[in-house]
């Protein structure tokens, strides 16, 4: 009898034994969706400073630009810095470990589109005509004041494109559990223009001014003034590609402590500093400085 109960007690372990060993381990999926984005940023680009000749090829059909500008000149050389809004929306993606027990905190894959518009070229040329139309001599001193109509005739020109681009980014974390958190990492965007269009305008300034003999100006008169613009000229281009490389970094703050809901919003402040490419078909390759930053929403579950 005893020997019956041994028997019968090593053969319950031991199934469940080889039961326990065989059921399987509690695994979860490779990746998870875990964070929402919302980041609405500036976006800050050095606009190249195209020549006659760069928007003559974008434009060919364009009135002003097939004018004579003999004695103009250009402010072509100047550099600008071109900022606009630009809109990001993202998901955040974790990855498990190699056990596929757990989701690891570090590194994030964000994925997503970005929205913008910017000026990629610029130029403007400008011709000052002044015209004596009349002369007075003083009857004490003798001196001579000229009077003179000034007319300051300009035609600006821009290359804009509004692009929607694939985002995305692999950033490393501090505690994301935490109130307050770091973030750093490598992200790049490529995609194209929906719309590209070269815009051409057309200004003419008028003023008064007296000047002595040697051409110091003594005074303007503003009451002669004028300001004198035309309709700007917008001709569309073909589609362009761009593509950015950048580096995002910034700091995290979770809105809340104990409610659930605001444990899951979190406000977070991005720096994206960026090397930015641009691809026009009628041109060449353009490659600028660029910077983004500006406040976020991360929704986190």
């Amino acid at each position: 009898m005893k020997n019956a109960v041994l028997l019968s007690v090593l053969t319950s372990v031991s199934f469940s034994w080889v039961v326990a060993q065989t059921e399987p381990v509690n695994t979860v999926k490779r990746i998870r969706i875990s964070d929402f984005y919302v980041q609405p940023n500036l976006f800050s680009e050095r606009t190249v400073s195209g020549n006659l000749a760069d928007f003559r090829k974008l434009a060919p059909q364009s009135e002003y630009l097939n004018l004579n500008f003999a004695g103009y000149n250009s402010s072509g050389g100047a550099v600008y810095v071109n900022t606009n809004a630009m809109l990001s929306v993202m998901l955040g993606i974790k990855f498990s470990d190699k056990e596929k027990s757990k989701y690891k905190s570090n590194p994030l894959l964000r994925l997503g589109i970005s929205y913008f518009s910017g000026r990629t070229l610029s130029n403007n040329l400008y011709k000052e005509t002044r015209k004596t139309y009349d002369t007075l001599t003083s009857s004490q001193t003798g001196q001579t004041i000229y009077m003179d109509s000034v007319s300051l005739r300009n035609y600006g020109m821009n290359y804009v494109g509004q692009q929607l681009r694939l985002d995305a980014s692999l950033i490393f974390r501090t505690n994301p559990e935490a109130r307050w958190s770091l973030f750093a990492g490598v992200g790049l965007t490529t995609g194209f223009s929906f719309s590209a269009f070269t815009e051409v305008y057309y200004s003419n300034y008028r003023r008064s001014e007296s000047r002595s003999a040697n051409g110091t100006i003594l005074s303007t008169d503003r009451n002669f003034s004028s300001f004198e613009s035309i309709k700007n000229e917008r001709l569309n281009n073909k589609t362009n590609f761009g593509a950015s490389v950048f580096l995002p970094m910034g700091v995290d703050f979770r809105l809340g402590k104990k409610r659930e809901f605001w444990k899951r919003m979190h406000l977070y402040y991005e720096f994206r500093p960026g090397i930015n490419v641009t691809s026009i078909p009628e041109l060449r390759t353009f490659t600028t400085a660029s910077l983004q930053h500006g406040l976020g929403l991360r929704v986190a579950w």
